[in-house]
């Protein structure tokens, strides 16, 4: 059983490493606030503000027809309290989308997010899959609900930059 755990862990050990060598040789990606902007240019907002959280930068971003602004946070790690820090960010009249690596997930939370980052960064290791710029960003956007039937997709606007 010792033996079978030391070829498991030098076997992940190794995966970790040529994982390491392989994004060393990616090419630099834009800023994801860059990536944030020019998604949701896309659909007709324009950025208006942008300001430091706990979690990572919020960008708030206005569109025609609609008064009250949409705020995007983005965070490029996982942290732990962030279903409490977005549930106290959150207005009650806002409705709460989150993205995590261009994908819609339930949450930020931990046991939301490891499934899907571990089978992205095992298909990007195994050569199944393309890293994307997206891959460690997750996302939370605040859309006001008074804003809310204007035909937006937002599953489409974010899942696919």
């Amino acid at each position: 059983m010792t033996r079978l755990f030391h070829v498991l862990a030098a076997a992940l050990v190794a995966c970790s490493l040529a994982l390491a060598i392989r994004q060393a040789r990616l090419p630099l990606q834009t800023a994801p606030e860059a990536q944030i902007a020019s998604a949701f240019a896309k659909a007709g907002f324009a950025l208006s503000a942008q300001r430091k959280t706990a979690l990572g930068p919020e960008l708030s971003f206005t569109r025609p027809g609609c008064g009250v602004p949409t705020r995007a946070v983005l965070t490029e790690t996982i942290h732990r309290d962030a279903t409490q820090f977005l549930a106290d960010m959150s207005g009650a009249d806002e409705e709460l989308i989150t993205v995590y690596g261009g994908a819609a997930v339930p949450s930020l939370h931990l046991r939301d997010l490891a499934w899907p980052w571990l089978r992205r960064k095992l298909g990007v290791m195994l050569g199944l899959s393309r890293a994307s710029a997206w891959d460690s960003i997750g996302l939370a956007v605040f859309s006001p609900r008074q804003c809310r039937n204007n035909g937006l997709d937002w599953s489409a606007l974010l899942t696919n930059p």
